[in-house]
């Protein structure tokens, strides 16, 4: 019989399977699961050159997935500076002023994570003030749904944004008395980040930055719903060649500005959804219909409170919307949508309803990311055209209180997780970092608890288990992307990507589930991270087994 590289032993292992099983360790051989069961079953496996840990009681779990992410735009916050934690303008442009001052001139200056919720003038810096840092560097300011941007008059020089500037049907140059004042909406933005590129090397460096980091929170397989870069689903392949990064990547067909082009290229080239290995793959082709709910640009039909005349940002037209879609569909592909409010996500269900209609295809998994607003109308028709909903709950903890400010009472119903699942309606989940923080524990503590950061209840109806949630972060994830037969659950003839909790999180108190930590993460079969090196480890027979 053959040994087990890796054994745990007393533990409690989350298969996540079929019934949800609960046992207590499991071995592993090469890069796959080998057995999994009770202590004495797996005995048998342990050989002279096993390496055994016990988990004393603690959790193992299948690796977490995160199902909507940015990959290359969380490492590059790395080379950006954050200004999330900045309380007014003349903070901001102290802080910027102070550490921007060796930065070369024609350099460009980044500043991300602003909010302009939580600063004393409630609003996004304009031209003027930024030109206050500096007017030999081009400059911009994201806000923190990555949706708006201010801009310098540098920057917006070197756009070629001027007070003549037509208007955009996706997008907004904000003018004040006909003046540009430096805010760009949606796709205006690209005007601005379009210029500002990215070294290759930066890129790849921003690619192992991210890869470490999710390592180190548990997260061993990543949708990535795509980058700024023209070259992005380039660099990620060639990031992929490099043995240290420990991911699997799920890589979204999508362009930030021309998704139309982004999808009919890769068709052309023959490249469809599932094409690659169990370290990369392509993932569907994927546009924007609508911006966010914080910035105010999210399709909602009644509007945002205090301003209902605003309904938001539509990208497209319905009818543009299916002919773009029609051909991925019809080539074999899965698409997506963001699709944030109401307006939005009830034009993803009817593009779904009209594709599938072409071919009766079945099993097209296609998906709405964020699904943030929905209405209980829409829920029959998403379960009925089988359609995966991919939410992002870590959203209510930083930003709860933003969207009662903007939708009110509609903000109890954001994220439906109960409904959803009573439905009968498939939900994965993700962070969408670098939106928010990356850590999965956020974001199964929200579905649990829905509660802010500052302890504000919103929708506790739409609250559920923590196995439900357990499952929403790991075998639904995998159900996503097509890859439930090979992870996302711990099984025998799977891949061995698992994770270690400090404790029990099945027994955890529901409001300390924020404060649980990965102790250990498994990829491939090789431990690639320990919070406390050489603890667990050892290379005797055990005498607990």
């Amino acid at each position: 019989m053959k040994k087990a590289d890796v054994v745990f032993i007393n533990g409690e292992v989350i298969t996540v399977d079929q019934h949800f099983s609960i046992t207590e360790a499991v071995a592993i051989l090469d890069h796959k699961i080998m057995a999994v069961g009770k202590n004495e079953e797996i005995k048998k496996y342990i050989g002279g050159e096993t390496k055994i840990i016990d988990l004393e009681g603690k959790s193992l779990l299948p690796g977490f997935i995160d199902a909507h992410l940015h990959m290359a735009e969380t490492g590059l916050t790395k080379l950006a500076f954050d200004v999330r934690a900045v309380e007014s303008m003349e903070d901001m442009i102290a802080l910027l002023k102070q550490q921007t001052k060796d930065i070369p001139k024609g350099q460009w200056i980044r500043g991300w994570g602003f909010n302009d919720n939580r600063i004393k003038e409630g609003r996004m810096p304009t031209r003027w003030e930024l030109d206050e840092i500096s007017t030999k560097h081009p400059i911009y300011i994201q806000r923190s749904c990555n949706h708006i941007l201010s801009a310098n008059s540098y920057a917006l020089q070197l756009a070629e944004i001027h007070n003549q500037s037509e208007p955009l049907e996706d997008g907004e140059i904000e003018k004040e008395n006909g003046i540009v004042n430096g805010v760009l909406k949606e796709s205006a933005r690209m005007k601005v980040l379009d210029l500002d590129q990215y070294s290759e090397r930066e890129y790849l460096e921003a690619i192992q930055i991210a890869s470490k980091e999710f390592i180190a929170a548990g997260i061993t397989s990543v949708h990535d719903l795509g980058s700024k870069f023209p070259k992005h689903m380039i660099m990620m392949q060639k990031a992929m060649r490099d043995p240290d990064i420990k991911i699997r990547i799920y890589g979204t067909v999508v362009s930030f500005d021309n998704t139309t082009d982004a999808i009919g290229q890769t068709l052309e080239a023959g490249i469809l959804s599932g094409a690659g290995n169990d370290r990369f793959r392509i993932g569907p082709s994927k546009l924007f219909l609508d911006g966010s709910l914080t910035g105010r640009t999210a399709a909602m039909k009644d509007g945002y409170i205090g301003d209902k005349n605003n309904k938001g940002i539509v990208y497209l037209s319905q009818e543009k919307l299916h002919s773009i879609m029609e051909n991925p569909h019809l080539a074999g592909c899965q698409i997506a949508a963001h699709a944030i409010g109401d307006t939005a996500v009830e034009m993803m269900v009817d593009c779904i309803e009209h594709v599938t209609s072409l071919d009766n295809r079945k099993n097209h998994r296609h998906r709405i990311e964020h699904a943030s607003v929905t209405s209980k109308e829409l829920l029959k028709r998403i379960k009925d055209l089988e359609i995966v909903v991919i939410p992002n709950p870590a959203f209510l903890y930083p930003f709860g209180e933003e969207y009662v400010n903007n939708i009110g009472e509609r903000a109890q119903s954001m994220f439906p997780i109960r409904s959803f699942l009573d439905y009968g309606i498939m939900v994965a989940a993700g962070s969408d970092s670098p939106v928010t923080e990356y850590n999965p524990i956020i974001g199964i503590y929200e579905l649990v608890n829905r509660r802010t950061k500052n302890g504000l209840l919103i929708g506790p109806e739409e609250r559920i288990t923590i196995e439900e949630a357990i499952k929403i972060f790991t075998y639904n994830g995998a159900y996503a992307s097509f890859e439930e037969q090979t992870k996302g659950s711990i099984e025998p003839g799977k891949l061995a990507d698992l994770v270690v909790i400090d404790q029990s999180i099945l027994r955890c108190p529901s409001e300390d589930i924020l404060h649980v930590k990965v102790e250990m993460t498994v990829f491939n079969g090789e431990i690639v991270y320990v919070r406390e090196p050489n603890s667990f480890v050892s290379t005797s027979m055990s005498e607990n087994v």
